[in-house]
């Protein structure tokens, strides 16, 4: 059940992610932010790659923010909250829910992000493996670390930087195109219509007199 709460121990409890949530009862938010962090530092961890730090440091921020923020809440806005998993975890109950729900090209995201991160853990195991047999002071292994930990980054940021931006154009040209398709029917249904008008107009001015002069002649009868 959810309670609020504030003071001392909301605060205490909020500087762990998850830990505030369900100290005010939201069980499922708060294990959703707690093993999210866990699991961005067990991630940063095994591939041994400083810049994930960012990202549990970011989920921390988070966290500590949204437990203060639902304390702050009126009484009427915090019962109606209601206590879910984060992070679509709701929508993915089975494996069926996951595949209709990651399809496609997302799933081929996710495919290529697991697959760069396997690929540098072997990577860090096959490198510290040369580094104990010919030793960590050699040139050459040297020049191979440096160039790993320094240049491949940069080289794979401005590649994906640049993929990004590509995809951005794409997808905008594919939103300007049925807005202009439809924009030029819409032209000719109402250029259709016109033509329309105008030909009726003229078949009324020819089919005039005709009318008229048979009218006179049956009142003349």
């Amino acid at each position: 059940m959810q309670r609020k709460k504030s003071g001392f121990w909301l605060f205490i409890w909020s500087l762990m992610p998850g830990a505030g949530e369900m100290y005010m009862g939201f069980m499922k938010m708060g294990i959703s932010l707690m093993l999210g962090f866990m699991g961005l530092i067990a991630i940063a961890g095994i591939t041994n790659l400083g810049v994930l730090a960012i990202f549990p440091v970011t989920m921390w921020f988070y966290s500590f923010f949204h437990a203060n923020h639902l304390a702050s809440l009126d009484e009427e806005s915090f019962r109606a909250i209601e206590d879910r998993y984060l992070f679509g975890l709701d929508e993915l109950n089975s494996m069926e829910a996951w595949n209709s729900k990651i399809n496609g090209k997302k799933k081929t995201m996710i495919a290529a992000v697991f697959i760069l991160i396997g690929v540098i853990m072997l990577w860090n195991a096959i490198f510290s493996l040369l580094c104990d047999i010919f030793g960590w002071d050699n040139y050459i292994l040297s020049q191979i670390y440096y160039f790993m930990r320094d240049d491949v980054p940069r080289f794979v940021i401005g590649i994906a930087i640049i993929w990004v931006g590509v995809v951005m154009i794409r997808g905008k040209k594919e939103n300007i195109a049925p807005e202009e398709e439809s924009i030029s029917v819409g032209q000719d249904i109402s250029r259709q219509q016109n033509d329309h008008v105008v030909q009726n107009q003229h078949q009324n001015d020819y089919s005039g007199p005709d009318q008229q002069n048979s009218y006179n002649g049956q009142n003349v009868q």
